[in-house]
């Protein structure tokens, strides 16, 4: 029914002529949820609605094992992911506020603030975190903000503060150098961020 009701909707508008505020040319992503599957975009091409459809792959285990990792990685994702926004949101706000500004002092004191600003609200959040559930916000992390924690550090404190944390982190068993790679090593994650994303998790 929601499918004939979407297909319904977009044919009604292409006849229209209104292109959802979308040129033929842009593809937009369009999140609705159908079940395995998911409508990214769409285009307009002489006059018709072409709806685009990513047909989602689901994981198949043959062993509990690999299933009950599997479910944990998701739990982790999903606890987690909404923390990596967060720092997406706090270093966007901290760059545009370090443009506004040229001396260092200020610099220093709008990075002082912040940092004592995110121990206060997100300590409590970490130490009841479990090691993979940091690592997998490590990873996060860099796949928002396009930066590794190492690299925030070095950039916003300085390299032996990021050096001195990384050294921290290994003693856990992560690498705050850890970047992310959505092709290869963290396929997997990214295809639960999709899921999640989607309303199917």
């Amino acid at each position: 029914m929601k499918r004939l009701l979407l297909i319904l909707t977009l044919s009604l508008l292409a006849t229209l002529g209104k292109p959802l505020g979308v040129s033929g040319q842009q593809l937009q992503v369009i999140r609705e949820n159908l079940k395995g599957g998911l409508i990214t975009g769409y285009d307009i091409i002489q006059g018709d609605t072409v709806v685009e459809v990513t047909i989602l792959s689901i994981p198949v285990f043959t062993k509990p094992k690999d299933m009950r990792q599997y479910q944990k990685l998701v739990n982790n994702v999903k606890k987690v992911y909404p923390y990596a926004k967060d720092a997406k949101f706090f270093y966007e706000g901290l760059v545009a506020q370090l443009a506004l500004t040229e001396s260092e002092k200020e610099r220093e004191k709008i990075t002082d603030n912040l940092e004592k600003e995110l121990v206060k609200r997100y300590t409590p959040v970490l130490e009841r975190m479990t090691r993979s559930q940091g690592k997998v916000l490590i990873k996060l992390i860099d796949r928002e903000v396009n930066r590794t924690a190492f690299q925030l550090l070095e950039d916003f404190r300085s390299k032996f503060s990021a050096r001195f944390w990384n050294t921290i982190a290994r003693l856990f068993k992560a690498n705050l150098k850890d970047g992310y790679d959505p092709e290869g090593e963290d396929a997997l994650i990214e295809q639960i961020i999709i899921l999640y994303e989607a309303g199917l998790l």
